[in-house]
């Protein structure tokens, strides 16, 4: 699996939330500014090329799905991420937001007693 560019994570988002959706639909989700119905079929694509989406055609639009869960994804990304901060070790990605109180103490000590509890 590759790791989705931010345009495309924000297209990616729009399709697992609604699971099936045509372009215009998409494009009408999509913050101002909007970008142009052919930049938007042009990322959807390359997304159907990464294997992330699925088409189908009706008449002279597409509908599209995912193809990829987005919990699949977020746990790669997550993995990549704990791997490249924090030495592939979620305690060291913990207390690492311990440390510069980004969560409490206690909170982290409920999280790793659960991480002990799926071992």
């Amino acid at each position: 699996m590759n790791e989705l560019t931010k345009a495309e994570e924000q297209i990616m988002r729009i399709v697992w939330k609604h699971e099936k959706i045509f372009i215009k639909d998409l494009v009408d989700k999509l913050p101002n500014p909007k970008p142009a119905y052919n930049t938007v079929g042009t990322f959807l694509k390359i997304l159907e090329k990464k294997g992330f989406v699925s088409r189908k055609k009706y008449g002279n639009t597409f509908e599209y799905s995912p193809l990829i869960q987005k919990s699949k994804y977020t746990s790669f990304i997550m993995k990549g991420f704990i791997s490249k901060y924090f030495e592939g070790s979620v305690e060291h990605m913990l207390s690492h937001f311990v440390n510069n109180k980004d969560i409490d103490l206690k909170t982290f000590e409920e999280f790793t007693e659960k991480l002990k509890g799926k071992e």
